[in-house]
């Protein structure tokens, strides 16, 4: 069943689905809007720190994990 199939049948279900599935469904995609959303400012914050010069070489990244633990 491709995604055009699945949207349809999903929508000609809505109207006797139960409302746990309703919830699930609702909270399901809101946690993927909320997580797009993040993902999209810490995509914009990089880019600007990218711009700004607030970057590691790498050997300053290779230096700081050499590190870790110890």
């Amino acid at each position: 069943m491709n995604t055009i199939e699945k949207r349809d049948y999903i929508q000609s279900h809505l109207h006797i689905a139960d409302d746990s599935v309703i919830n699930e469904f609702y909270e399901m995609l809101r946690k993927e809007e909320a997580l797009k959303e993040k993902l999209t400012q810490r995509a914009k914050k990089s880019e600007q720190d990218i711009l700004s010069g607030k970057v590691f070489t790498r050997s300053e990244i290779e230096q700081r994990t050499n590190n870790i633990g110890r």
